[in-house]
């Protein structure tokens, strides 16, 4: 599919807690615990009086192959912010995701063909400045059903007869949103001080500023470095958790002998090993200073190393989390 640009993608990493005491408001934050060249933030929401949903979503062009998002949210609930919400709770679930983020200039410039139709998080129809994806997702649903229901009246589902539905898209509230908000996450790109400044103009602006498309590299493009080594967290299993303990409470399916899904190249370095390690937030990857061992049962297919490094491949049905309340 041809855009402008390529896609760029987030991981975002989310838990769903029973609390104590109700949460009154909505909470995002930016900048901590993530490091200056990364591009991300928190969010907690209520649910209902007793239930908060919290997580952490990370852009994939950071630069650090030592950042981990799990951990990072682990030690984010430590903050008093987070701890005073949660402590005495019980976390009932947890799940990852990546989410596209290029927006207005990464969407594909058809997104319909030949018995098919692209919409939602596929499409890349996500506005990060607005949080703003899971309606556009239903949105661009309503738009492909009544594309569908005009072209099998008309006697198909071919191309031609589901062309309506890319110009209906591009017609509506959905690009018109992307378009405007069109280089905002591109803007930090250049690092969090200077995104924020110019993210600011293109507000103020209405997306006129910087007059321009700015141009982007796939996220695999981006170069990645060992940052330093940090002291390991050491979970409590009450506040903060393992991966291992976080895939459980994804309600996993998978058999154990499930064959890989997984496409590894035959040599894979020390270096990205650990980034694979750190990165992949259910504990897929494990590097014991010679080889690599990859735990396919264990993925709950978020697909960040689809993005970054081994290959994501479709495995037999009924495997993968068995989310609830996601």
């Amino acid at each position: 599919m041809i855009a402008e640009n390529p896609q760029i993608y987030a991981l975002g990493v989310k838990e769903v807690w029973e609390v104590k005491k109700p949460l009154d408001r909505i909470i995002h934050t930016m900048g901590w615990p993530l490091p200056s060249d990364a591009f991300g933030g928190s969010f907690a929401y209520p649910l209902s009086d007793n239930t908060v949903a919290l997580g952490l979503v990370v852009g994939l062009d950071y630069g650090d192959a030592r950042l981990d998002v799990h951990e990072l949210l682990q030690r984010m609930k430590l903050h008093q912010l987070f701890r005073d919400l949660l402590e005495g709770g019980e976390m009932l679930e947890w799940g990852a995701k990546t989410i596209p983020e290029g927006g207005f200039y990464s969407v594909p410039e058809r997104r319909h063909g030949d018995g098919l139709l692209v919409i939602g998080d596929s499409a890349g129809y996500v506005e990060v400045s607005s949080l703003k994806g899971i309606h556009y997702a239903m949105h661009s649903g309503i738009m492909a059903a009544r594309a569908i229901f005009e072209g099998l009246k008309k006697g198909g589902t071919s191309a031609d007869h589901l062309a309506g539905y890319t110009s209906s898209v591009d017609d509506s509230v959905i690009m018109k949103d992307l378009k405007e908000r069109r280089n905002m996450r591109l803007a930090f790109k250049g690092g969090f001080v200077s995104g924020v400044i110019k993210a600011g103009l293109m507000t103020l602006t209405r997306g006129a500023f910087p007059g321009r498309k700015i141009s982007i590299s796939e996220d695999a493009a981006a170069s990645k470095h060992l940052g330093p080594e940090r002291e390991p967290l050491v979970p409590d299993g009450k506040l903060t958790f393992s991966k291992v303990d976080a895939v459980y409470k994804s309600g996993n399916q998978t058999r154990d002998d499930i064959p890989s899904h997984l496409i590894v190249a035959d040599s894979v370095s020390p270096e990205e090993a650990e980034m694979y390690v750190h990165l992949c937030p259910a504990g897929v990857y494990e590097w014991d200073g010679e080889s690599l061992a990859v735990n396919a049962p264990n993925c709950i297919d978020c697909k960040a190393t689809d993005v970054l490094g081994p290959r994501w491949t479709p495995r037999e049905g009924g495997s993968g989390p068995s989310y609830r309340q996601m």
